[in-house]
């Protein structure tokens, strides 16, 4: 935690875990092998909406936000939420998920991309797993401990060290826990693995 005046500001990280059962992404679209994880804004050379289907075999509550490999949405309630809290590094392009049981289109959904990635970790205090040796991209960490300083002038931004994390401060936290958008979920950085 980092005292700014009488502030203090922490930093916590971002998933969505959904409502269970949580509802599976089938297919997504092609995107030209957009750089989603490298922080750099992408150049829109796909056709928009970005169509995505869900998975059959695996129905259930849609997620406000899927961020993994292949997979970048937010649901419109959570971009307004984060917006609201001042978050202004998001590309965010058109999207839809199509329901290929009941042929439902939902369009409460962007594909997102986070610009900027920052270099934010604590290496010396954060625990690594023994079977990873790598200190950028994709570190896999059994305990995370971000670096105030660094990460103080941002809102929201992935972690270079593995970019699969998206951090974001206790302002946005805040914002997003006061609507009460299901599934959402914040982690202290101790208490983070991944």
């Amino acid at each position: 935690m980092r005292h700014l005046g009488n502030t203090e500001m922490s930093f916590f990280v971002m998933k969505c875990n959904g409502v269970y059962p949580s509802a599976a992404l089938g297919k997504g679209p092609p995107m030209n092998n957009a750089p989603w994880f490298h922080g750099g804004r992408i150049a829109e050379d796909f056709l928009v909406p970005l169509v995505y289907t869900l998975d059959p075999s695996r129905p259930g509550n849609l997620n406000a936000m899927y961020s993994g490999i292949g997979y970048h949405l937010m649901r419109d309630d959570l971009i307004e939420a984060l917006q609201a809290a001042g978050v202004d590094n998001l590309q965010l392009f058109p999207a839809v998920i199509i329901d290929p049981t009941t042929g439902t289109e939902h369009k409460n959904y962007k594909a997102f991309n986070v610009v900027g990635v920052v270099a934010a970790a604590d290496m010396a205090k954060s625990q690594r797993m023994p079977t990873t040796d790598s200190t950028m991209i994709d570190v896999d960490f059994a305990s995370l401990a971000i670096d105030e300083v660094k990460a103080a002038p941002y809102r929201l931004f992935r972690l270079a060290e593995s970019v699969n994390a998206i951090i974001v401060n206790d302002v946005v936290k805040a914002e997003v826990k006061s609507r009460a958008i299901p599934g959402m979920k914040f982690y202290k950085p101790e208490n983070w693995s991944g």
